[in-house]
């Protein structure tokens, strides 16, 4: 293979297969993780934060306006159960394979109000499930669950205190440990924020950038285990062609640097090619909108674009996000050097079942961002939110908190920044997906 054919090789396999890296990596804390807290069954644990703040950095563009659940599930070696206890507010299942694409089951289409037994079984296995457990069949033995629970109502009803005591209660366990009468075993183990805090962002970028073989080693590692699922033709043909390549450029490098460096290039044009495709997608008013979340097909570039910027998304039924880095005239974002204000006129309010929202995050890593007031989100649901007479609502984007209309100031740092809206349960052209946030301006800070 020339060294020409190599890059190419290393590009193609870097796109296809970066969303890997990620939950291979996270999978591995979440192991370490459980085990510390004396897991068993680390793949069929859900986890989840106690509270929310800068501190978590695990997954992309972590949002603060619900409590999370997670598990990664392995049912190759039987049924794993999942009890939800009967809860009357706004929760939701997002179930997705190792490369964040999204499939439907009858669980995450219809999250059940009013509780259920339910038994992940891999698709064609396991016709005997005890009675009482609804069976959900699984396309592969090796997925990802995540149950976001509101905490306000589309009202804007405080349900923290009942959203958390629901997560608590969700009980997850193999079959061989599931016991019906038995309501404390396989509860969510909820982690202080520290557990969440390795930067996976932060290791695929500055391994792509500082450390590139030992990246596509770890990516290596990732695609060979058997959890890696699924795999077409296609995609196997493209890890041998990449091993093969990888492996003759590691051999030759003492006498020839030539192949490796090909490798190199084409696994940091990759990672070029993510960053460019997320931030030239620019709308009319300088936010980056995805229609495609979770259901990409072959496009691979926009499945890695998505995960480097807002990992773990929803589909377009569930959720709109937009997400911006620059203002109306196009500069960065700088809570530095400007404030900013984002008015939605009442027309340009979203339309939505559970909620709109507004987070800062950093720029490069996508986290919360500190800041002393410890808020991190404006949204539909913010106590005292400051509506005008003609139903706009204006957000302050800025350092310095205001002398009034605090509830609508998002703080941001005297730095650069990114925002991120969100929309949950969207409705109208919000779900429709035509839905254009309004212009981020420069001003002066609010008084």
């Amino acid at each position: 293979m020339s060294n020409h054919e190599g890059c190419d090789v290393a590009y193609e396999y870097t796109v296809r297969f970066y969303p890997r890296y990620f939950t291979w990596v996270q999978f591995n804390i979440n192991r370490e993780n459980s085990k510390s807290q004396g897991g068993q069954n680390y793949e069929n644990r859900l986890t989840g934060p106690l509270g929310m703040g800068p501190e978590y950095k695990v997954v992309v563009a972590i949002n603060d306006d619900t409590i999370y659940a997670e598990a990664f599930l392995d049912v190759s070696n039987g049924p794993v159960i999942l009890t939800i206890p009967a809860y009357p507010n706004s929760y939701s299942i997002l179930q997705l394979d190792v490369y964040g694409n999204i499939f439907s089951t009858e669980l995450s289409a219809n999250p059940p109000s009013g509780g259920g037994v339910y038994g992940f079984v891999e698709r064609g296995s396991f016709d005997n499930l005890p009675d009482g457990v609804t069976r959900v069949e699984l396309p592969y033995p090796f997925t990802t669950i995540a149950i976001r629970i509101d905490k306000y109502s589309s009202s804007g009803e405080n349900h923290i205190e009942a959203a958390n005591a629901f997560r608590s209660s969700l009980q997850m366990q193999t079959l061989a440990n599931y016991d019906p009468s038995d309501s404390k075993s396989g509860r969510t183990l909820v982690l202080p924020l520290f557990f969440f805090s390795p930067s996976v962002k932060l290791m695929a970028d500055e391994g792509l950038a500082k450390w590139p073989e030992s990246f596509l080693t770890t990516l290596q590692e990732a695609m060979a285990a058997p959890s890696t699922q699924p795999l077409t033709d296609d995609d196997r043909a493209l890890m041998q062609r990449f091993n093969t390549s990888f492996a003759v450029a590691k051999s030759v490098v003492d006498h020839d640097s030539g192949p490796l460096t090909a490798i190199i290039r084409g696994a940091q044009s990759a990672y070029a090619a993510i960053i460019n495709r997320w931030q030239s997608h620019r709308g009319p008013t300088n936010w980056i909108h995805f229609d495609n979340v979770g259901h990409w097909g072959e496009n691979y570039l926009d499945r890695a674009a998505l995960t480097e910027y807002i990992q773990v998304g929803n589909d377009r039924k569930a959720a709109y996000y937009a997400n911006a880095f620059v203002d109306d005239s196009g500069l960065p974002l700088d809570g530095g050097s400007f404030a900013y204000t984002i008015q939605f006129t009442k027309e340009e309010l979203p339309e939505y079942k559970r909620f709109w929202s507004m987070t800062a995050y950093t720029p490069e890593y996508i986290e919360l961002v500190p800041n002393e007031a410890d808020k991190y989100v404006v949204a539909s649901y913010t106590d005292g939110l400051v509506t005008a007479e003609d139903g706009s609502v204006t957000i302050y984007v800025q350092a310095d908190k205001p002398k009034k209309n605090t509830a609508n100031w998002l703080p941001v740092p005297k730095g650069h920044f990114s925002l991120l809206f969100r929309v949950y349960g969207p409705l109208g052209n919000a779900l429709a997906g035509t839905y254009v946030p309004p212009k981020i301006h420069r001003t002066i800070p609010h008084p």
